[in-house]
C-alpha cells in the first residue's frame, strides 16, 4: 500500500469517527454548529492532505445552472400547490439566520467539497463510506423531531427525510463525480435553506411530498445523464433498454403506492392491527378501500369507519332508518357481539374492496417498537 492510499484510509477513518462523535450531540442547535465546524475542517484538511483530483467535464457551470433551475422550479411548484391544498403559517425568526442558515451553508459547502475529493480517488470503499456519511449528515440537518419518540415521528422521518436523502445523494454523487462540487452546492443550498425563509407552507399531503422528494432527484439524474452522457465506442443497447424498463416499472409502482397512501385519491390502503375480523381479514393484512361518498351500503358490506378517533374495519350487520337518520350497526367477524351503539354516514370513511395478505406486517413490527 503506497503512502497516498495510507493517507486516504487514515483520513477516511478519522472522518468517520469524528462524525460519529458529532451524532451523539444531544442539543439540535449545538449539533448543527458542530456539523458545520466538522464539515469545514474536513474540507480544508482533505484539500491539504489528499492531492488527487478529478478532471471534471467542461459544462460544469452549465449543469450547475440547470440544477439551480430545477431547485427553484421544485420550490415554486411546492408553494403553488397551496392554491389547491391551502396554506398554514410557521414561525420564522431572524435569529434562525445565525443559528441555522449560516451553519447549514457551511455544512453543504464543506460536505460537497469533501465528497468530490473522496470520489476522485476512485476507491469503491471510500466512495461507499463518503456516500453513507453524506446521507447521514443530510438526515441530521433535516431532522427536526425526536425520531424515536413515537411511531408517527419515525415514519414521517423515514418518508420525508431518510428515503429522500438516500435518493438525493445518489444524484449528488453522480453530479459530483462528473461535474464537481460546484454543480451540486447551489441546488442543495436552495432546498435546505428555503424552509428558514418563508413563513407559510402548503398543506401538502406527506405521502405526496415524500414521493416528490424521492422521485425528483431520480428524474434529474436521468435527464442529466441523457443530456451529458459520456461518449463510448460500444453502446450497450440491452443495458439501456433494461434501465428504461426498470425505471418505468419502478415509477409506475411508486405512483400507484402513493395514490393509495395519500389522502388525495379515491382508493387508499390501511393495515389491519387487530384480530376482530379474523377469518375474512387477518391481523397483518392490508386492505384497499374506496373513499365513502354516499354510495349505497347494504348489510354484509365491510367498511372503514371512525369511532373514538380510531379507524375500525368491521362488517355492517344491520341498517335502520330512524326519523330520516340512517343508522349502521357493525360487528367484527371474530367478535361475540355486535359493536356498542351505531354509526352514521358522517363516520364512514370507506368501503373495503381488496385484501392483501401479510402486507401490513412490516408496519406492525415497526409500530411495535414504539409501544
Amino acid at each position: 500500500m503506497n503512502s497516498d492510499k495510507k493517507k486516504l484510509y487514515i483520513f477516511a477513518a478519522v472522518y468517520f469517527v469524528v462524525f460519529l462523535l458529532v451524532c451523539f450531540v444531544q442539543n439540535k442547535t449545538t449539533q448543527i454548529h458542530a456539523l458545520a465546524v466538522f464539515s469545514v475542517v474536513s474540507a480544508v484538511s482533505i484539500r491539504y492532505f489528499i492531492k488527487k483530483r478529478s478532471i471534471y467535464s467542461l459544462p460544469k457551470k452549465q449543469v450547475a445552472l440547470i440544477l439551480t433551475a430545477f431547485a427553484i422550479c421544485s420550490v415554486a411548484l411546492y408553494f403553488i400547490s397551496g392554491i389547491k391544498f391551502g396554506y398554514y403559517k410557521v414561525a420564522v425568526s431572524y435569529s434562525s439566520l445565525w443559528l441555522y442558515v449560516i451553519p447549514i451553508v457551511a455544512i453543504i459547502i464543506g460536505t460537497e467539497t469533501t465528497r468530490s475529493i473522496f470520489i476522485a480517488q476512485k476507491n469503491k470503499l471510500i466512495t461507499i463510506i463518503a456516500y453513507a456519511i453524506c446521507v447521514a449528515i443530510d438526515v441530521l440537518v433535516l431532522t427536526k423531531v425526536q425520531v424515536f419518540s413515537n411511531f408517527e415521528n419515525f415514519m414521517d422521518t423515514l418518508g420525508l427525510v431518510v428515503l429522500p436523502c438516500i435518493s438525493a445523494n445518489f444524484l449528488y454523487h453522480h453530479i459530483s463525480q462528473k461535474f464537481g462540487a460546484i454543480a451540486v452546492v447551489p441546488y442543495k443550498l436552495i432546498l435546505f435553506v428555503y424552509p428558514y425563509i418563508f413563513a407559510i407552507r402548503p398543506q401538502f399531503s406527506n405521502a405526496l411530498l415524500a414521493f416528490a422528494k424521492i422521485i425528483i432527484p431520480i428524474g434529474i439524474y436521468l435527464i442529466i445523464s441523457l443530456v451529458y452522457k459520456t461518449k463510448s465506442k460500444v453502446t450497450a443497447k440491452t443495458k439501456r433498454r433494461f434501465d428504461v424498463a426498470f425505471t418505468s416499472i419502478a415509477t409506475i409502482l411508486a405512483i400507484s403506492f402513493v395514490m393509495l397512501i395519500s389522502g388525495v385519491f379515491q382508493y387508499k390502503i390501511l393495515v389491519i392491527a387487530t384480530e376482530s375480523m379474523t377469518g375474512a381479514i387477518d391481523k397483518g393484512d392490508a386492505v384497499i378501500y374506496e373513499t365513502y361518498d354516499e354510495q349505497t351500503l347494504k348489510a354484509e358490506d365491510v367498511i372503514v369507519f371512525n369511532k373514538d378517533n380510531a379507524l375500525i374495519v368491521h362488517r355492517i350487520v344491520e341498517i335502520n332508518n330512524i326519523n330520516g337518520e340512517i343508522r349502521y350497526y357493525t360487528k367484527g367477524d371474530a367478535n361475540d357481539s355486535v359493536d356498542s351503539g351505531y354509526i352514521t354516514d358522517v363516520q364512514i370513511v370507506g368501503i373495503i374492496k381488496l385484501k392483501i395478505k401479510y402486507m401490513g406486517y412490516p408496519s406492525l413490527w415497526v409500530r411495535s417498537l414504539f409501544t
